[in-house]
């Protein structure tokens, strides 16, 4: 006898689909997406004229709705780093000084729109609940995440840059009726660099309530004085330059985000 499918959510996003049925074939359910192909043909119709339907065999409805709606951030955003290819491997120089023989290439997040939409939509959702005027992101990586994040919140979008060797507010913009901020990175290991953004504020006379990461690679030892919501903790190995094993080898150091080889 032929088991009955029935929808049990529906999308405009076709790789969002595409990582929730991932997720319930990761957790052994046989999964189907109805309209998947007129979609990645023709991906303007999407919300329009067609959804994405995910669909399940009927008798497992009830148990399939209720693991995806635990579909946790944690894995919807390692799925994505894997996707796109971002979990790097070799001999790195991290922002902080520290070198890593592992590396989260964020370049190849934001070179998938859709991926990086997903992302900010989720840190979004994150820091919707804390009282804040505007989101700020530290140039250069993190100007498209904040933008994103300030887009689907509604907010005010400014970002800071490094001049003469301090951060600062880009200039041009108007902070005179801001307040209160959020600030968004992508990767952050030690929080050297969004300290520089927390000062940057407070010199200004912003109170900074809260931070979004994409990725905290601290293993959720970060403190940096504010509440941090990380889509993804990751506990990856880091050494001083005394301390590094890869350097007394000989192995090249690489210097991410630049062609550059120190």
């Amino acid at each position: 006898m032929e088991k009955d499918i029935v929808t049990i959510a529906s999308y405009t996003d076709l790789f969002e689909a595409e990582m929730a049925k991932g997720y319930l074939e990761d957790s052994g359910y046989e999964v189907y997406l109805q309209n998947e192909r007129i979609l990645s043909m023709y991906p303007s119709m999407a919300g329009d004229m067609y959804m994405i339907e995910l669909q399940v065999y009927a008798d497992v409805e009830n148990e399939a709705k209720e693991l995806l709606e635990d579909l946790d951030d944690a894995y919807l955003t390692r799925q994505i780093l894997t996707k796109e290819q971002a979990l790097l491997e070799g001999h790195f120089l991290l922002t902080s000084g520290n070198h890593s023989n592992q590396y989260v290439e964020k370049i190849r997040i934001l070179q998938n729109p859709e991926a990086t939409h997903i992302l900010c939509k989720r840190l979004a959702s994150r820091l919707q609940d804390y009282n804040f005027d505007v989101v700020i992101g530290p140039a250069y990586g993190a100007i498209v995440l904040a933008f994103e994040v300030a887009r689907a919140l509604n907010k005010d979008f400014v970002f800071t840059q490094r001049k003469d060797g301090a951060m600062v507010f880009r200039s041009g913009f108007d902070l005179s009726q801001i307040h209160k901020a959020i600030i968004i990175e992508d990767v952050v290991t030690t929080g050297s660099s969004i300290q520089e953004v927390l000062k940057c504020a407070q010199d200004r006379g912003i109170e900074v309530v809260a931070a979004g990461l994409l990725v905290d690679r601290s293993a959720g030892k970060l403190d940096i004085g504010v509440p941090v919501e990380s889509l993804l903790t990751l506990e990856l190995p880091f050494w001083s330059p005394e301390e590094c094993d890869l350097c007394k080898l000989g192995v090249e150091l690489t210097k991410p985000g630049s062609s550059d080889k120190q």
